[in-house]
């Protein structure tokens, strides 16, 4: 059995309240950033450190990464051509990422990724469509988080799985 020394517990705890109100494909994405930022080397000072700066993250780098992000897709067109989706669960992704990443939703409806395709005159076939079918795939690029109702006039609520926000950020730091 492993041994956690007991500020490692306390860390651990702190880190489980804080995200036990967010969603599963949040609570991923939280967990795949600590992953990265732990396995960056500590500061020599970190020894040091008062106990008031005991719960600050200062990562400069993970900042201005985010700021390049920001810069390079200032527009959801921006995003898409740089993208470049072909198929109609890869366009549903890219809006999805945008929904998500730049305007905070935790979760969208198959509207707001058609209205967001529409506003740069890309046309899929019926969203609602593509939506339900992406989520049957193996390793699915979008996730059903909710319906209300039954049948097809159910209303979905989606978001992204990791395999989805790997797809648009790798494709978007490649182009």
């Amino acid at each position: 059995m492993t041994q956690f020394a007991l500020p490692e517990l306390t860390a651990m705890q702190q880190i489980a309240d804080i995200v036990a109100n967010l969603s599963a494909a949040e609570r991923k994405r939280v967990a795949s950033w600590l992953v990265e930022y732990a396995s960056q080397e500590a500061p020599a000072d970190v020894e040091e450190m008062d106990d008031d700066n005991d719960n600050v993250i200062n990562d400069a780098s993970y900042d201005a990464a985010d700021e390049s992000q920001e810069e390079q897709f200032a527009t959801f067109g921006d995003l898409y051509s740089t993208v470049a989706p072909k198929k109609g669960a890869q366009k549903a992704a890219v809006a999805g990422y945008w929904l998500e990443t730049k305007e905070g939703k935790r979760s969208w409806k198959a509207s707001e990724v058609n209205k967001l395709l529409k506003s740069i005159d890309v046309k899929v076939s019926s969203i609602s469509i593509v939506l339900t079918n992406a989520v049957k795939v193996d390793s699915p690029l979008i996730m059903e988080l909710e319906r209300l109702g039954d049948g097809e006039r159910s209303r979905k609520t989606f978001c992204l799985s990791e395999r989805g926000l790997a797809y648009v950020e790798g494709a978007s730091v490649k182009a």
